[in-house]
C-alpha cells in the first residue's frame, strides 16, 4: 500500500518540527551511554568490586523511580524549559563529581541524583514529543525516538575507545555532551506541552486484570537492566580490555533494534503469550550458552548481540499483552503502572547480579539472566494452561516500547488500534447513537484470565 504524498510531507514536516528535541535527546543518550560504561571500567581500576558496583547501578534506577514521581510536580510549578535546563545541568555536574570523588558512597549518591535528573529530562522530552505528534506522524516520531535511544547509547559506549578511564578526559566529554542538550531545548521556538497526565491505575487492579504482564514486566526488566548496567561489570571481572567491553556492551544495544518489529509482528499474528514464551525460552538458552563461552572469544560478542535482539522486544510484547485486556481509556494509566513495576525489576538486577558475580565469578552474570528467564518461561507456561488467551483477532498491535519508556512511547497504544475512535465518538453523538458502544471500547473480563 503506497503512502500518499501528503502523508509523507506531513511526516517529514513533523520530524523537522521536533529536530531540536531529537538533537537534545541524542546528546543526552550519547553522554549517558558513555558514563554508564565508564563507571564500571574506572571502578575496576580503583578497586570497586562487582557487588559495590551493583549497588551503585541499583540506586541509579532508584533515582529514575523517584524522578518520575517528583518531576511532574516541578513542571506544574516552573515549566518545562526551566526544569529541563536545571536537571540537565545537575546531571552534567554529577559526571564531573564522579571523576573527582571515586568512592562507593559518593558514586552511589551522585549516580542516584543523576538517575533522578535523567528521569526528569526524559519525562519532559517525551511529553514534548507526544504533544507535537499527530495520529498520522506519531509512529514515525516513535520510531525515530527509539532509534536515537538505542543508537545514542551504543555510540556513547563506543566512545570509551577515545581515551583512558583513569583520567578526567572521558568524564569531561560525557559532561559536555549532556550539557549540550540544554542548547537546542532552550533555543527552540516550540511552545511547551501541557503537564503530563497524573491518571493512575493501581498495581492491584492491573495485576488482577493481567497478572502475566505484571510478572513479565518485572522479570524482563530485571534482565534488560542487567544487560545495560552490569554487562560492563561482567566485562571488567572477566578481564576484557576496554575496547572489548565497549564492543560487548554495545552489541546487545544494537541487537535490541534488530528483531523488535519482526517479533512484534509474530505476537500480533499468533497467540501472544505463546510467542512471548518462545522468545523467553530462546533468550534463556542464549544466556546458558553465554555462561559457557570463554570471555576471550569473539563469539561472546556475537551471542550478546543475539541475546539483546531477543530480550529487548519482550517489554513491548508484555505492554501489548496488557493492552489486550486493559480497557482503551485506561491504557496510558496502565502503562504508567507498568513503568513503575519495571523499576523494581531494574533496581533488583544490579544488586543481586553484583553479589552473584562477586561470589561465584563472572559466569554468574549469564547464569543469573538464564535463571530469571527460566522462571518467566515456567510462569508463562502455567498461565497458558490455566487461562484462556484473548483471540488473535482481538489482540492489540505491538509497539517497540523499551523498559522505562515514557509518555511518547506508551501513548501509542491508545490511538494505534483505533485512530478514528475520537471521530466516531463525535459522529455518534451527532447521530444520536451514543448509547451504542464503539468496538474500541469493548473490554475484557478483569478476572485474571489472561
Amino acid at each position: 500500500m503506497n503512502v500518499p504524498a501528503t502523508a509523507r510531507t506531513s511526516t517529514i514536516s513533523s520530524l523537522l518540527g521536533v529536530w531540536a528535541l531529537f538533537l537534545a535527546f541524542t546528546f543526552l543518550q550519547v553522554g549517558n551511554g558513555l558514563q554508564r560504561i565508564l563507571l564500571p571500567v574506572r571502578g575496576e581500576a580503583e578497586g570497586i568490586g562487582a557487588s559495590a558496583m551493583g549497588v551503585i547501578m541499583a540506586v541509579h534506577f532508584a533515582g529514575y523511580l523517584l524522578g518520575a514521581k517528583l518531576i511532574p510536580v516541578a513542571l506544574a510549578s516552573v515549566g518545562h524549559i526551566r526544569v529541563f535546563a536545571a536537571l540537565a545541568s545537575v546531571s552534567s555536574t554529577a559526571v564531573l563529581v564522579n571523576a573527582v570523588l571515586v568512592t562507593t558512597a559518593s558514586w552511589s549518591t551522585v549516580y542516584f541524583v543523576s538517575g533522578l535528573c535523567n528521569a526528569g529530562v526524559f519525562v519532559i522530552l517525551e511529553s514534548w514529543l507526544n504533544d507535537r505528534a499527530t495520529n498520522e506522524t506519531r509512529g514515525s516520531i516513535l520510531g525515530a525516538y527509539m532509534m536515537i535511544m538505542m543508537g545514542g547509547t551504543a555510540a556513547g559506549q563506543m566512545l570509551l575507545n577515545l581515551g583512558s578511564s583513569d583520567g578526567f578526559g572521558l568524564f569531561v566529554l560525557s559532561s559536555v555532551l549532556i550539557s549540550l542538550a540544554v542548547v537546542p531545548v532552550t533555543l527552540s521556538a516550540s511552545t511547551a506541552p501541557p503537564v503530563p497526565s497524573d491518571d493512575k491505575m493501581p498495581l492491584r487492579e492491573l495485576n488482577r486484570t493481567i497478572p502475566s504482564a505484571v510478572v513479565g514486566i518485572v522479570l524482563c526488566s530485571y534482565v534488560q537492566s542487567a544487560a545495560t548496567s552490569m554487562a560492563a561489570v561482567f566485562g571488567t571481572q572477566s578481564g576484557m580490555s576496554a575496547a572489548r567491553i565497549a564492543l560487548f556492551t554495545s552489541a546487545a544495544v544494537v541487537g535490541a533494534v534488530l528483531l523488535q518489529m519482526p517479533l512484534g509482528s509474530l505476537s500480533d499474528r499468533y497467540p501472544r503469550r505463546a510467542v512471548i514464551l518462545t522468545v523467553t525460552v530462546i533468550s534463556c538458552g542464549l544466556a546458558v550458552v553465554g555462561a559457557m563461552i570463554p570471555a576471550s572469544s569473539m563469539l561472546l560478542v556475537v551471542l550478546n548481540l543475539a541475546f539483546g535482539a531477543f530480550v529487548f522486544p519482550l517489554y513491548g510484547q508484555f505492554v501489548a499483552l496488557a493492552n489486550d485486556w486493559v480497557p482503551p481509556e485506561k491504557r496510558v494509566a496502565a502503562a504508567s503502572t507498568l513503568v513503575l513495576t519495571s523499576s523494581f525489576g531494574a533496581m533488583a538486577a544490579p544488586m543481586s547480579i553484583g553479589i552473584a558475580v562477586s561470589t561465584f565469578g563472572p559466569a554468574a552474570y549469564f547464569w543469573s539472566l538464564a535463571s530469571s528467564l527460566a522462571v518467566l518461561a515456567l510462569y508463562l507456561a502455567w498461565r497458558i494452561q490455566v487461562r484462556q488467551a484473548v483471540p488473535v483477532e482481538r489482540q492489540s498491535p505491538f509497539q517497540p516500547v523499551l523498559a522505562r519508556s515514557g509518555e511518547i512511547a506508551h501513548s501509542v497504544g491508545k490511538w494505534v488500534l483505533h485512530p478514528l475512535a475520537e471521530w466516531h465518538h463525535h459522529r455518534d453523538e451527532h447521530d444520536g447513537e451514543g448509547d451504542q458502544p464503539h468496538p474500541s471500547h469493548r473490554t475484557w473480563p478483569t478476572d485474571g484470565s489472561d
